[in-house]
């Protein structure tokens, strides 16, 4: 995503060039993704969800890039407060390579929710 890399080689200087996979989606792209919901920066979202459908596509030929996709990705799905958000602008295989299944994170949030409340 070209209009992400400036801001990808400020956060990641440290790595002093060396593209580590799973640092870049969990440690940036993630996080951006975040950022941009909370911002409501829906061009932004479809951009990156585009990047990531795109991936998922390729992923289909490569195990390690549809393991780097279930991992980081899939599980971040699995427990994000922006699931409904998000949803809605993710690819059919990215969703499949993910294994999404809807409203999981919103139920996994609501059920912790309940069980802090009860904590009180």
């Amino acid at each position: 995503m070209p209009d992400l890399e400036p801001l990808y080689r400020e956060q990641l200087s440290y790595l002093d060039g060396e593209e580590l996979p799973y640092v870049v989606f969990g440690s940036f792209l993630i996080p951006v993704l975040e950022t941009a919901l909370e911002d409501h920066d829906a061009e932004r979202v479809r951009s990156i969800c585009a990047y990531l459908e795109e991936t998922a596509v390729s992923a289909n030929a490569d195990a390690g890039l549809e393991q780097l996709l279930r991992v980081e990705i899939g599980e971040w799905l699995s427990g994000t407060l922006w699931e409904t958000e998000v949803a809605t602008s993710l690819g059919e295989q990215t969703k499949r390579m993910c294994r999404y299944v809807p409203g999981l994170a919103t139920q996994r949030n609501l059920l912790e929710s309940e069980r802090a409340r009860r904590n009180r």
